[in-house]
């Protein structure tokens, strides 16, 4: 089997063009005529991962997180996208890279429909549209729970004890309705505001934290990769049953 053809399986399961306009996903690094000797999925690519690739002579990584470039600005103006450090070193050992990231966050059964699962949202509906019906974040019902209640609902559901709150999370006193993004998603808090009692998401910086105190929303801030870990381990059971073999899912849990 080539890049190609494993392209086409990932795409099957996970369809790229779903992804954010701006998003870099597909074949990111490599070509697709080269032969795969090895699979690994990867959250994102690092140095523990390259050296699982180098011990285990696997030359194929599908990543969540996409490869990372830096802008250089050149002397007429022009900007030139230079690999950073740890992405240079993938592409010297050839590597070759397909990667997800905002794809499987809006695809059916993907990241966010698999919070949807964990949270047992009733009445949902999408947000942060990306293409068609596509959308990264889900808005629904929950049975009501206290501040509390939730606080320690999210931290057992999603595996994690690092959270962080606005201040008018604290004065909540009841939560029915919440919405909830994969990865960062604060950019899109203007879609959702006086429609939630709480929005759950990541990298949430502090002049959104006083929006949503503003707007009488709570914000409750989770590991960045926290939630989109539960649905990439679908991805891996779904991608495994594909390719009839047993992959590694490789992220760094310190983190979740």
């Amino acid at each position: 089997m080539n890049v190609s053809e494993l392209f086409n399986i990932v795409n099957s399961l996970v369809p790229l063009e779903y992804a954010f306009e701006d998003d870099y996903v597909g074949i990111t690094i490599g070509s697709e005529q080269d032969e795969v000797k090895g699979v690994v999925i990867g959250h994102e690519l690092d140095k523990s991962l390259l050296e699982y690739c180098k011990d285990k002579y696997v030359n194929t990584v599908i990543s969540y997180h996409p490869p990372s470039f830096k802008k250089v600005a050149e002397d007429d103006d022009t900007e030139t996208m230079l690999p950073e450090m740890i992405t240079k070193e993938f592409m010297d050992n050839s590597i070759n890279v397909i990667t997800l990231h905002t794809a499987q966050d809006v695809c059916d059964g993907g990241n966010a429909d698999t919070l949807v699962e964990i949270f047992n949202l009733k009445n949902t509906k999408t947000f942060a549209h990306t293409f068609g019906n596509f959308g990264a974040g889900r808005i629904g019902d929950i049975e009501a729970l206290s501040n509390d209640e939730f606080k320690k609902l999210v931290e057992h559901k999603l595996n994690t004890n690092s959270i962080r709150t606005n201040e008018y999370f604290d004065k909540l006193k009841e939560i029915n309705k919440i919405a909830i993004l994969p990865g960062s998603g604060t950019q899109f808090i203007d879609e959702i505001l006086e429609e939630v009692d709480v929005f759950v998401t990541g990298d949430i910086s502090h002049r959104y934290l006083l929006k949503a105190d503003d707007a009488n929303m709570g914000l409750l801030q989770v590991g960045h990769i926290t939630t989109e870990i539960p649905g990439m381990k679908k991805f891996v059971e779904n991608i495994n049953k594909a390719l009839n073999q047993e992959l590694e899912y490789l992220y760094k849990d310190f983190y979740e």
